[in-house]
């Protein structure tokens, strides 16, 4: 009997209060000049800093992941509005990230397409904007509502962003359930072809530790080719997995 494949995830976290001055230098020198000209254009300090460890972070890891400088990554834009990584390409790798104010996420993988959002829990939770893209869930206790639509509002992201599209009103309504693990599996409301049955069918959704005062969700859509075969993420923080990247952090 073969051996079922698995598809190993790294997720990486980091909150800009964790990182040196010697860091920021680093990670601001890791950019490209596109991206730090991006990143001085925001007026709030903890927006710029969100972004620099996020746009960083994602540099750092794939370069670790890839064996090549931080500068040797070129990256684009697709009409999705989704990054892609266009140098080196001597090997597919899928990746994803977010940020809020508080801390950024970053998702990579050689064997499943990925998709990870984090959103910061605000007191107000209204589940009518969740309507135009997701069969809406049964709401429980009123204190677990809050919760329960960021949940769904990071899921519904998280898979849009693996699937490579981004979130838009065109596409079928979402549906979750709840698998005894603790994860989501997808279906559609009504599919309006076979390729989206097929990818809903190679989907799992798992929430994963976010940055402080928010909710994450990592959605994983597997090849076709892998079958149902097992989801292994791998969560690393920053603050104790850092020395791994920082003979990658260099000056230019």
């Amino acid at each position: 009997m073969p051996v079922k494949k698995r598809c190993d995830v790294q997720i990486w976290r980091a909150s800009p209060g964790d990182v040196d001055h010697a860091q920021w230098r680093a990670l601001t020198n890791s950019l490209s000049l596109a991206e730090r000209s991006k990143a001085f254009e925001f007026r709030f300090d903890a927006d710029r800093k969100a972004y620099v460890l996020a746009h960083g972070l994602r540099r750092l890891v794939l370069a670790d992941m890839l064996e090549v400088p931080p500068d040797a990554l070129v990256f684009q834009e697709a009409k999705s509005g989704q990054p892609q990584l266009i140098k080196p390409n001597h090997k597919r790798v899928y990746f994803s990230h977010s940020h809020t104010r508080e801390g950024v996420l970053f998702a990579a993988s050689f064997d499943a397409a990925v998709g990870v959002h984090a959103e910061r829990v605000a007191e107000l939770a209204d589940f009518t904007r969740l309507d135009p893209f997701m069969v809406l869930p049964e709401v429980g206790e009123p204190d677990a509502a809050p919760l329960s639509f960021y949940q769904c509002w990071t899921a519904l992201e998280a898979f849009w962003k693996a699937a490579g599209t981004g979130l838009s009103a065109e596409q079928p309504r979402l549906q979750l359930s709840t698998h005894p693990l603790g994860h989501f599996e997808v279906s559609f409301e009504t599919p309006r072809e076979f390729s989206m049955t097929s990818l809903a069918t190679q989907a799992v959704i798992f929430p994963v530790t976010s940055p402080p005062g928010g909710v994450a969700s990592l959605a994983v859509i597997r090849p076709a080719s892998s079958g149902d075969a097992a989801c292994v993420v791998h969560e690393q923080e920053w603050t104790k997995d850092n020395a791994r990247l920082a003979h990658l952090c260099v000056n230019k």
